[in-house]
């Protein structure tokens, strides 16, 4: 995410800002008999600048917080958010034999700074010959501060009697597991 935004906002830079004559031409000019007759106004071009200037200064920004907010010291309201959005990004389904594991919580996160630890697992009664439900715990952890803790908890049905794809349910809890 932060790389599209830094690539909108260099390309909204180079190529309205710096030549926008050159990006009439490239995008516009080929729709009339006589470009040269139709081409903008200086004062157009000059309006177009500004406005770009202005939409690839809003894109820098957004893609400096995000930058600054991603590589920041680690602080409880970070893991937090990042816990909260691997939780959503980890939601969904999987393989029959398959649930999100300790490497694939890690590239989630996305912090050098966070420790990922499997935790306890539950496993639910089923009659046999039926899916059962599974918890998977997996505790995080500030590799600096430990007093920084987190907990993603991984829900679904599965075993060796179910059927097809599992639907897993990822949730982030403050605090240890």
């Amino acid at each position: 995410m932060v790389a599209v935004l830094w690539i909108v906002a260099l390309l909204l830079l180079v190529l309205t800002v710096v030549n926008p004559r050159q990006l009439w031409y490239a995008t516009t000019a080929w729709q009339f008999k006589n470009p040269q007759a139709n081409e903008p106004s200086e004062a157009s071009f000059a309006l177009g600048r500004v406005v770009s200037g202005i939409a690839a200064l809003g894109f820098g920004i957004a893609a400096l917080v995000t930058t600054v907010g991603s590589v920041g010291p680690l602080s409880q309201e970070r893991l937090d958010s990042v816990g909260s959005a691997a939780a959503r990004d980890l939601t969904g389904e999987y393989g029959k034999y398959g649930s999100p594991g300790v490497a694939a919580i890690e590239d989630a996160i996305g912090r050098d700074d966070v420790e990922v630890r499997e935790g306890r697992t539950v496993n639910e009664d089923a009659p046999f010959g039926e899916s059962y439900g599974i918890e998977e715990y997996y505790e995080l952890e500030g590799v600096e501060d430990d007093s920084i803790r987190g907990c993603i908890e991984i829900a679904y049905d599965g075993g060796l009697f179910h059927d097809g794809d599992i639907d897993v349910d990822a949730t982030y809890s403050t605090g240890a597991c």
